[in-house]
């Protein structure tokens, strides 16, 4: 499909309802993680659910990167065909290899430290825990809006 053929205000409303279930599952998740530091939960074990949540994210991206489907929800599919059309297949491949390749190395740091580093000693506190997870969640959203308003 070529870029001429894309509704832009069609598109705009697919990124828009994106981003509301990108929120929702974030709001989930945001309430797991107080429900977790309330009831006391290991450091360790949040950190390698972390951990097999990425490997499962770099998965589906290799997949994606290998073959050209897409999974997920019906406007998370068209949201990436016009992503792909909009930016050129070389150009959408480059920067989510580059995407891939910072992930799995994050990742592999993020799970050889899980066997290096003695997180048990740590506590889990609200603050040190749910700022952060805020911060990004903020930071995602403003960066999402700024890319559908750049349409």
């Amino acid at each position: 499909m070529e870029e001429t053929k894309w509704d832009m205000q069609e598109v705009k409303r697919l990124k828009k309802k994106r981003l509301i279930h990108t929120n929702l599952i974030m709001l989930i998740l945001f309430f797991l993680l107080v429900y977790y530091i309330q009831s006391g939960g290991s450091v360790l074990v949040l950190f390698g659910l972390c951990c097999v949540i990425m490997w499962m994210m770099i998965i589906q991206m290799l997949f994606t990167l290998k073959t050209g489907k897409t999974i997920g929800t019906k406007t998370s599919q068209l949201v990436q065909a016009f992503d792909r059309d909009h930016k050129g297949e070389k150009s959408w491949k480059r920067r989510r290899t580059a995407e891939t390749i910072f992930l799995v190395t994050f990742n592999l740091f993020l799970t050889i430290s899980l066997f290096i580093f003695n997180f048990e000693a740590l506590d889990l506190r609200f603050s040190s825990t749910a700022f952060p997870f805020i911060g990004s969640w903020i930071g995602y959203n403003i960066g999402e809006s700024y890319r559908i308003n750049r349409l």
